[in-house]
């Protein structure tokens, strides 16, 4: 009996180390995928997915200019550029971020407009123009209640134009209270936060900001398309959340 039960204990053991190196090499397998790059020669270039995005963060007083090259779509293998294919920001190359697998430069301040310019290695360029468009947060912000039945939370700045959403996030003191309120109805001039939203989020203050986002169709692309976006992220404001 003895002898039995040990056979069956290290039996136990051995299957949970096989589980466990299991988990390991799938870990591993997804972060090596996740990060996965290729060069842009061996790519059809008609098959390339582009996107550009201008973002201005109102925080740092940054605005950073990323250009991304993918494989078909957008869920495809980012792209480093093969060499001649250039891509330049208002007629500046673009630095090649290897960790992240894009093209980024950044300026201090706000740039409201700017124009990228790629040269695939057929020798076919694309040129496209994105420009910022401003938010604020309201002046002065009231506290929220989620006691109410409805709470309206107005910003300041234009009514939502086509092709722009704006979003609202509040984030609580827990750990899984960030919530996103996404807004993209033309005309528009004012979230309406109902009870249960924001019965989820814990009471007591809370910080907030909004995104605003002008996604305008690409002038120019490949038959894989793309998109350009420029985006404008408020500084974050604190108020109270509570019944």
């Amino acid at each position: 009996m003895h002898f039995k039960f040990n056979l069956r204990f290290n039996r136990r053991i051995k299957e949970r180390q096989v589980k466990q190196i299991s988990v390991i090499l799938l870990v591993v397998t997804f972060a090596a995928t996740g990060c996965k790059k290729e060069i842009s020669k061996n790519i059809d270039q008609d098959k390339i997915f582009t996107q550009y995005e201008l973002f201005y963060d109102q925080t740092e007083n940054v605005t950073y200019a990323t250009a991304t090259f993918k494989f078909s779509s957008n869920y495809g293998t980012k792209l480093m550029l093969s060499d001649p294919s250039t891509i330049t920001l208002d007629g500046t190359e673009m630095d090649w971020d290897n960790e992240n697998g894009y093209y980024q430069n950044q300026f201090d301040g706000f740039k409201s407009t700017a124009t990228f310019h790629w040269v695939d290695l057929d020798g076919n360029s694309f040129t496209n123009t994105i420009d910022i468009r401003d938010i604020a947060l309201p002046t002065t912000i009231a506290n929220l209640h989620f006691a109410d039945s409805v709470t309206y939370f107005m910003w300041n700045g234009s009514a939502l134009d086509s092709s722009e959403n704006v979003t609202l996030t509040i984030d609580g003191v827990g750990e899984t209270d960030r919530r996103d309120f996404r807004l993209d109805t033309v005309g528009a001039t004012t979230f309406t936060l109902d009870s249960v939203q924001l019965s989820q989020i814990d009471s007591g203050m809370v910080q907030l900001f909004l995104n605003l986002r002008y996604s305008p169709a690409l002038t120019e692309q490949t038959s894989r398309g793309g998109s350009i976006t420029g985006r404008y992220q408020t500084v974050t404001a604190e108020t109270l959340l509570t019944d």
